[in-house]
């Protein structure tokens, strides 16, 4: 009977081990860094509201979100029957620099139930617009944008390109990224995509 476990089967796993190694080595040296922005484009975040911010309960005087999170609360009010809570320590972004004038501000948040686990301040553009990023898939009735965020769309988004595309595909293939998506609040759902590029 001969022997299973010889010299030659040794060698033979510890070549296949080796050649593993070096692979591994030379292939995936630097996968292992990987950037914030590669991160935060990985978490998919469903948009639950878009809504204009009629006011700070607290005028918004002494809000601030510090390193990712709110670093005190507020209410914000929606309209005369609805509001949102942010509580201290929620993740989110201020990106409306404009201050905190009635209706200047909308509200994008990531809910569970009423409460907000996610959200972002973006500046409302004339005629009830909010301006995202752009558009990587269209899959049912979400768009997915290159920063995570599902919002619903319109069954044909407007395209306002200095060329014509057949399609969202083609649009998509030569334009790559250099275009926006657009919000429109009074429909609740991207409406238009604009040419940046």
């Amino acid at each position: 009977m001969r022997e299973i476990f010889s010299l030659r089967f040794f060698a033979a796993i510890g070549a296949v081990i080796a050649s593993f190694l070096i692979a591994s080595a030379l292939v995936g040296g630097e996968s292992d860094v990987v950037s914030e922005e590669e991160v935060a484009a990985q978490v998919i975040r469903r948009i639950d509201l878009v809504e204009r911010i009629e006011r700070f309960q607290d005028d918004g005087a002494s809000f601030a979100v510090r390193d990712g999170v709110a670093a005190n609360g507020t209410v914000l009010i929606l309209d005369e029957r609805r509001s949102a809570r942010i509580v201290p320590g929620t993740p989110g972004e201020d990106r409306c620099p404009i201050g905190r004038r009635i209706g200047a501000c909308a509200l994008v948040a990531d809910l569970l139930g009423e409460a907000v686990v996610w959200f972002r301040l973006e500046p409302v553009e004339p005629g009830g617009v909010v301006d995202f990023g752009p558009i990587v898939s269209l899959d049912d009735d979400l768009a997915t944008l290159a920063d995570g965020l599902q919002l619903p769309y319109a069954p044909v988004l407007a395209r306002r390109c200095a060329t014509e595309f057949e399609s969202f595909s083609a649009f998509r293939r030569e334009l790559g990224e250099e275009f926006v998506s657009r919000y429109t609040l009074a429909e609740r759902r991207l409406t238009d995509v604009i040419c940046t590029g």
